[in-house]
């Protein structure tokens, strides 16, 4: 038999709002009047004479909840869409799911006892009962759930109503811990006492008093059909006959109970962001010269505005920035992917500088790991563009040794000795390192000096070079001093190239990660079309493993002088990819610990949630800093030329 639907329930779940509440900032009492009004839930947006309900469920968690009784699903989800479109934009923030249940009449007859929460109409001062329920939340070993039913309707009972007053009646639902009680007395005296607690200051003294009463289980039915007040026709009263007094329900007026938004708010507050810039172009998510990366937030609420990479954009680089666990490397993978779809001849190199098995991620690329015979790095590059090779090449190993000013000269004159004598560099690094002694002993020094300078070198060497693998990695093939690796010709003929770095020590990763963009320096010649289209990607997460500022602030020590010089080097090949089609993705946890030229060239930015002191960087408003202190999963500010704006990063579908 089929059970009886007597009518539907339109419910708003408010997932999230910001505080709006009526501070006193004024004297002009009508102006605190009014945005009392303006900020209380306490009204009538259809102004048809409607019962509105709110639920508060006080239990493990904390729910708010509008609902409306409608005869129709149809109209059940027509009311719930307008008035959660209404508090929305009453509401700065705030955002919400509607959802429609039948109710069947077997499921209304609830045998749970319901209580009635009776308080006095129009009260000199104005009632604080939404702070009760809030605080009875955060009661510690709270031993008692409660639901907590608000109903009012707009006055039309009265000959003359106020157009400002509503009939208000509360309901209350007590569910005990069975945990905490061992005997029914205790749990009544509980029950009373919870009771008393939302009753107390809530009178009007002398005489006035607030109280409860228990209610029959069939008042559960007429609560959730919203069938809580009379009507002037049950009593077949005409326009001008007064209604009886006896049954007259309580009244209360927007400004004389705290039905607004406390900043207590057991909810979510979402991030805003005042100083937002948002183009919406009509573009797909499936636009091939676009990459997809979210759905733009506005005042808060997910909107359908999407979030947007132009593809050749690129060009000019891209920083994201979060902590772990934030959706900065998930977005990486979309990206990446994404880019991989939609523009194939575009070649990706990715470093991995810290994820193993980084590889699940990039199923179409081609994998080579350190230590392995296919994993290489030529030291030098030795052809092409010799004296190029050799300036370059010269300045990484001053670089990544950090040693001082004469470091990059003696390197640069041991590398034109070589080449002059043999037209060709020596195949292994070692023997390299072994003619840049004979060089410097071969120099017309003091001795003293000659002997400082050759025994700083060799224990900045020693100090690096102690790895037979890193050697075997970095010599040149015997018989093919011509040869590229393999892993660069195919990321130059547009396939996707994953280098693992993982069990490199971070000295190693800095040396290989700075022979790799040396070799694409040299390598990758200026785009003669001039189109500014992206050819090559090369992404690197946690990025100050490489181009990362130095620890040591003493400009004498080894490791000021490498990062110092880095950065010089750095700075004069990035700014100059844009032309050879180059663009980068610098992602790191810590951006504090990057070099400046990482961060200042990169046009584009997004940024999830950042500690301090990584969330100065790129703001000065104070708020927005503390925004970025607190930013949810998958949110992140998106800063581009044109744009600044929030936003929630798309569904990992890969």
């Amino acid at each position: 038999m089929e059970m009886e639907i007597v009518g539907y329930n339109s419910r708003i779940k408010i997932t999230q709002v910001l505080p709006c509440v009526c501070d006193d900032v004024t004297g002009d009492p009508k102006i605190r009047h009014n945005k009392l009004l303006r900020t209380s839930w306490l009204y009538d947006p259809f102004g048809d004479n409607l019962t509105y309900g709110v639920e508060f469920n006080v239990n493990k968690g904390f729910s708010w909840d509008f609902f409306l009784y409608a005869k129709t699903a149809e109209l059940a989800e027509e009311l719930g869409e307008a008035l959660l479109m209404n508090l929305q934009e009453k509401y700065k923030g705030l955002d919400g799911k509607v959802s429609v249940y039948p109710l069947y009449s077997k499921y209304l007859e609830i045998n749970r006892r319901l209580y009635e929460i009776i308080i006095p109409q129009h009260p000199p001062i104005k009632f604080q009962f939404l702070r009760k329920i809030i605080n009875y939340y955060k009661t510690p070993q709270r031993k008692i759930d409660a639901n907590i039913f608000i109903l009012w309707k707009r006055d039309d009972l009265h000959i003359q109503p106020d157009p400002l007053s509503y009939m208000l009646r509360i309901f209350i639902s007590l569910n005990p811990n069975p945990n905490y009680f061992t005997n029914f007395d205790k749990q009544e005296s509980s029950i009373n006492a919870v009771l008393r607690y939302f009753i107390s200051d809530m009178s009007i003294p002398p005489y006035i008093k607030a109280e409860y009463k228990s209610l029959s289980p069939i008042n559960w039915i007429d609560l959730l059909t919203c069938n809580v007040f009379p009507k002037r026709s049950d009593y077949g009263l005409g326009p001008g006959q007064d209604f009886p007094r006896e049954v007259m329900p309580k009244f209360m007026r927007s400004d004389e109970i705290d039905f607004d938004i406390p900043r207590e708010m057991p909810l979510l507050n979402p991030p805003i962001l005042e100083n937002r810039n948002s183009i919406n172009l009509p573009i797909s998510k499936n636009d091939p010269n676009f990459i997809y990366i979210g759905e733009k937030l506005k005042d808060g609420v997910l909107s359908t505005d999407l979030g947007l990479i132009e593809i050749d954009g690129l060009t000019t680089h891209l920083n994201i920035f979060g902590k772990t666990g934030t959706g900065k490397s998930t977005l990486i993978k979309m990206i990446l992917n994404d880019l991989h779809n939609k523009r194939p001849d575009v070649g990706i190199l990715i470093l991995n500088l810290a994820k193993p098995y980084l590889e699940d991620d990039y199923p179409m690329a081609h994998v080579y790991k350190f230590p392995s015979e296919k994993f290489r790095v030529p030291y030098i590059i030795p052809f092409n563009r010799t004296m190029i090779s050799i300036k370059e090449t010269s300045n990484v190993f001053a670089a990544c040794l950090g040693l001082k000013h004469m470091g990059p000269g003696i390197f640069s004159e041991t590398f034109q000795i070589c080449y002059s004598k043999h037209k060709e560099f020596p195949k292994e690094v070692r023997e390299f390192f072994s003619c840049v002694d004979d060089y410097m002993k071969a120099k017309s020094w003091e001795p003293e000096f000659k002997q400082h300078i050759r025994t700083a070198f060799k224990r900045r060497i020693s100090e690096m070079f102690y790895r037979p693998d890193l050697e075997a990695t970095l010599n040149l093939l015997e018989g093919e001093s011509s040869d590229i690796p393999e892993w660069f010709i195919k990321w130059k003929e547009g396939e996707t190239v994953l280098l693992d770095l993982t069990k490199c020590l971070e000295d190693e990763q800095h040396l290989l990660g700075m022979l790799i963009l040396n070799m694409i320096e040299i390598l990758i010649s200026i785009d003669k079309e001039k189109n500014n289209k992206l050819k090559y990607l090369i992404a690197m997460d946690e990025a100050h493993r490489i181009v990362g500022k130095s620890n040591d602030k003493h400009p004498e020590s080894p490791e000021f002088i490498m990062k110092n010089k880095t950065n010089s080097h750095f700075s004069r090949n990035v700014n100059e990819w844009r032309a050879k089609g180059i663009g980068i993705i610098f992602a790191d946890q810590h951006p504090h610990l990057l070099l400046d030229v990482a961060i200042d060239s990169a046009r584009n930015k997004i940024l999830f949630q950042l500690g301090y002191p990584a969330n100065q960087i790129f703001t000065g408003n104070m708020r927005e800093r503390e925004m970025l202190l607190t930013l949810w999963e998958r949110h992140a500010l998106v800063i581009t030329n044109a744009e600044r704006y929030l936003m929630k990063t798309a569904d990992d579908n890969i």
